[in-house]
């Protein structure tokens, strides 16, 4: 069972750059070829093309060869479901935190924002550098 936390840690540890998000989001339709993920994730060639490669490496993407051109695709659509649901999470959690709630919002968003309020908790989501302590 070590082997498969090792494996797992590896794989979030890809995942853990924005960087190399941007790209998987880039590919989550289709796959493209170096110069238009670069573009689409706006990257320098030389930074997509080392982040390119690790996530080859890693699994998370598959490659080939036609001509003088590289194609990259996804090569589970697990990991692309994986990081849209986790986005989307985030994303959500973010928005409902931050933002109030308008007169065109929906009452499942008013009752969790009514809720918040009741509390006094409309916290906001930290950022990617602040760190919490896990409770156990």
């Amino acid at each position: 069972m070590h082997e498969v936390f090792e494996s797992v840690a590896r794989y979030f540890s890809v995942l853990g750059e924005p960087t190399r998000l941007r790209i998987l989001h880039a590919l989550c339709q289709e796959e493209r070829c170096v110069n238009d993920i670069i573009r689409a994730a706006g990257l320098a060639q030389a930074n997509g093309s080392r982040h390119l490669g690790l996530m080859y490496q890693a699994g998370l993407l598959s490659r080939r060869r036609e001509g003088t051109q590289v194609f990259y695709k996804v090569a589970d659509p697990m990991y692309v479901e994986l990081c849209r649901s986790v986005t989307s999470q985030i994303q959500s959690r973010a928005e409902g935190a931050v933002r109030p709630v308008s007169a065109g919002a929906s009452s499942a968003a008013k009752t969790l924002f009514a809720r918040q309020e009741a509390r006094g908790s409309t916290r906001r989501v930290p950022s990617a550098n602040h760190k919490e302590e896990a409770s156990v």
